[in-house]
């Protein structure tokens, strides 16, 4: 039916469909909603160690070629949301309105003690991997144990497509979205800190809506949390009658 509509879900990294079925569950009535595991997590079988951003945005794109004839309200939560954005960027046809919660992908500001702090561990670990044979094996591994993030240190197998995707750059993918889009973003996200909202908001400009929830951290839409969420999409959606 090319005139249903349809809402399809996309989790973050190391989560898996359930982490956004609190959500789903609130628009069965008016959507027909899909809950995809992507490659590696849940019951998805892990990818090959080459993929990126764009593999998973194609095999979301097959997904809705198959499966959702007409409209598209796509929703993504952190790396979930970088997929979308990609595909939304590409499927400006289809795609008929855009969620995204907690999402990176933007570059931080260049004099950002973060990024100088992230310089510098590249820095320290560039010199132990060269003073190998001087420092021994056990010198990189406490530096991987040391600074490596929570799901670096998790990843496993899809640790090499893990270290593709963490800083992709999708400035370009927001500048050409062009459908409308809900920012839905906590106070007090750390993952995922509120100026990477405010900077979407000025990539997208009056496409965009940004809705902060306060105390509110990057996993917003679990718990509770997936009937705020769920009350604000409903509220934005009352005002784009078309998406």
């Amino acid at each position: 039916d090319t005139n249903a509509r349809h809402m399809v879900l996309l989790h973050g990294w190391g989560g898996s469909r359930e982490s956004l079925r609190g959500i789903g569950t609130l628009f069965q009535r008016t959507h027909t909603v899909h809950l995809i595991d992507l490659p590696g997590f849940g019951d998805a079988p892990v990818p090959p160690p080459d993929w990126d951003t764009v593999r998973y945005t194609e095999l979301v794109d097959a997904f809705l070629i198959d499966r959702c004839p007409g409209r598209v309200l796509l929703v993504g939560h952190s790396f979930g949301g970088k997929v979308a954005l990609r595909l939304a960027a590409r499927k400006s046809g289809q795609v008929s309105g855009l969620v995204l919660m907690g999402v990176p992908g933007l570059p931080q500001p260049l004099l950002s003690p973060a990024r100088w702090r992230r310089w510098m561990i590249r820095v320290l670990r560039r010199v132990i991997r060269v003073g190998r044979p001087l420092f021994g094996s056990r010198a990189l591994e406490w530096h991987t144990r040391r600074f490596g993030s929570k799901d670096y240190l998790e990843a496993g197998a899809l640790r090499s497509v893990l270290v593709r995707v963490v800083n992709e750059d999708l400035t370009d993918s927001a500048r050409m979205v062009s459908c409308p889009v809900l920012l839905l973003w906590g106070t007090s996200d750390t993952e995922t800190p509120v100026w990477l909202a405010h900077r979407y908001k000025s990539l997208m400009g009056e496409r965009a809506t940004l809705d902060v929830l306060p105390h509110k951290d990057h996993h917003l839409q679990t718990g509770t949390g997936a009937h705020l969420c769920g009350f604000r999409i409903r509220q934005w959606l009352i005002a784009h009658p078309d998406v």
